[in-house]
């Protein structure tokens, strides 16, 4: 089973011994990123791999993030096939569920790159910005707290020791000032906008008559072998992919961890996160404790020896 994450998990050099050693995760970036020359005259690769930028420099441009973390999620599931390693379930997590679905086989991967890019282009337009606050705390806080809930959303609750917050910068702030006071720790993610909140609702139209113009078609995942699609949004598996069901992966609470629910013999699954730093996965060894999974992109760059401990375990 693959685990497919979203905006925030992205960084400058994500993957990079990958690219440089791995010859299908490679030439399956870089067909994509073809894609973002022709189509915006604009390289995701250039900016990533650049060697003068690291780790620690920002890299919340939306359109190319959005970009990044789909190119990267499907070369790694394309060098994984290249090894004789597919999924039978995808668990697909906001940005995460347009990979799933290019994955599965539901819509072409470069047309399913245009979209996310095409969808950021819009709303990089039309909203003003915004952002999102994870923080290590207790969820019920953001009911116990005045500050949290004038200022600020809910947009996932991961485990009772996990959430995150969607707002404006200035409330995210008051937010973050007010956590610290109380010692607990809250983290701004690389995220331009306050996704998975009200702060959308003025754009819904418009990603709606977006959506349309792109064909997600999951009749063609009917065959026995296609994998199944499970969406964080709705918690369950999806049989079918409309305008609307895109606009509720933006706008609706982010449920991942309920989403866990619906995969058939879950206990039982092997869970491979294909998500940049690895959040899925990391989420898991609190909210599922005693589940197997296995981190491959890390900040920490074991890329390739992840990689080979991986194929040894799942591989006879």
């Amino acid at each position: 089973m693959y685990l497919l994450g979203g905006q925030g998990s992205q960084y400058i050099g994500m993957a990079s011994s990958l690219y440089e050693q791995n010859s299908e995760f490679r030439s399956t970036m870089d067909r994509l990123n073809a894609v973002c020359l022709d189509h915006y005259g604009w390289s995701v690769t250039a900016g990533m791999y650049d060697p003068s930028r690291g780790i620690a420099d920002a890299f919340d441009d939306l359109p190319k993030s959005n970009a990044a973390i789909f190119m990267v999620e499907y070369s790694l599931a394309a060098a994984l096939a290249a090894e004789g390693l597919r999924p039978d379930i995808l668990v697909g997590s906001s940005l995460g569920e347009f990979g799933a679905l290019a994955i599965a086989g539901h819509v072409a991967p470069e047309d399913g790159l245009r979209f996310v890019i095409d969808m950021a282009q819009l709303l990089d337009r039309r909203l003003p910005r915004g952002g999102m606050l994870a923080v290590l705390g207790d969820p019920r806080l953001h009911e116990e707290l005045p500050i949290l809930h004038q200022h600020t959303e809910m947009a996932s609750v991961n485990h009772d020791g996990h959430f995150v917050l969607s707002g404006e910068p200035q409330g995210l702030e008051r937010a973050r000032v007010a956590l610290k006071e109380r010692g607990l720790m809250a983290v701004p993610l690389p995220v331009s906008k306050a996704f998975h909140s009200s702060a959308l609702d003025t754009v819904r139209e418009e990603v709606t008559a977006l959506a349309s113009s792109f064909s997600f078609d999951l009749a063609d995942g009917t065959a026995p072998t296609a994998p199944v699609v499970v969406s964080a949004t709705t918690a369950g598996i999806l049989t079918r992919w409309t305008p609307e069901d895109c606009w509720n992966t933006l706008r609706r609470p982010i449920s991942f961890t309920r989403s866990l629910a619906a995969v058939p013999g879950a206990s039982e699954a092997r869970y491979v996160d294909l998500t940049p730093s690895s959040t899925l996965s990391t989420i898991m060894k609190t909210s599922h404790r005693g589940y197997r999974t296995y981190p491959i992109i890390t900040p920490f760059g074991s890329e390739l020896a992840h990689l080979k401990s991986l194929l040894a375990d799942l591989l006879p």
